[in-house]
């Protein structure tokens, strides 16, 4: 099985894309065995403050409402997660050609309508330019899949689009933006997934040549 650990720092954060990083809070996602790294709600908010989405403030807020409130937390956590598997069904359509999962698109079009739908622009105060955020919101327990589906929807309708590629490892199932000069990226990490497979790669030709040498 690929081995992606956790960097020292927690979760990797190497995609390109906020939405494709969520994704790839599975490792191994086409077997049947995988790994999850968003196993509670305290996961999702530890991601959330890696991935620079929350303050520590809104971690703090959300971590003790989570803990008031842990039905409520596991349902939000439940949205979140099924979004996550929705861009996955998107993302990894995409990267093959295929059109994108009605249902997948479905949810995600469901979690845009709520977060959209309490979005606003405010103004920075160091160059002036405009961005969308929420002000003056009070954050939900679901608030991570707000900033995820926007990255979705961003991405989606960008010309980066044509660079999403899922890792070519057969026990992988991580995405990325190929941002490589030709084009030409397969793996997720050369230092994981590549290694790997130049190392079935190897293991085979030999088999293979001492196959013949037998015959």
């Amino acid at each position: 099985m690929a081995e992606h650990p956790r960097r020292p720092g927690g979760f990797d954060l190497t995609s390109g894309r906020l939405c494709l990083d969520f994704a790839n809070t599975v490792r191994a996602r086409p077997l049947s065995v995988r790994t999850e790294y968003i196993a509670n709600y305290g996961d999702l908010l530890d991601w959330s403050r890696q991935a620079t989405i929350l303050t520590v403030g809104e971690t703090e807020s959300l971590a003790a409402e989570a803990d008031r409130s842990p039905k409520e937390a596991e349902a939000a956590l439940a949205v979140v997660l099924e979004l996550r598997e929705a861009l996955y069904g998107i993302f990894s359509a995409r990267a093959a050609g295929l059109p994108a999962p009605g249902a997948d698109l479905q949810t995600l079009n469901w979690a845009i309508a709520r977060s959209m739908g309490r979005a606003g622009l405010v103004q920075s105060a160091l160059n002036g330019r405009f961005e969308w955020t929420w002000p003056d919101t009070q954050p939900g327990l679901d608030r991570v899949s707000w900033w995820v589906a926007r990255s979705a929807a961003e991405l989606l309708t960008s010309d980066d689009l044509t660079f999403v590629r899922e890792c070519a490892g057969y026990d992988c199932g991580w995405l990325f933006l190929d941002t490589t000069r030709n084009r030409s990226r397969r793996w997720c990490d050369m230092s994981t997934c590549g290694n790997r497979a130049k190392g079935r790669r190897h293991y085979e030709r030999k088999r293979s040549t001492r196959s013949g040498e037998g015959g």
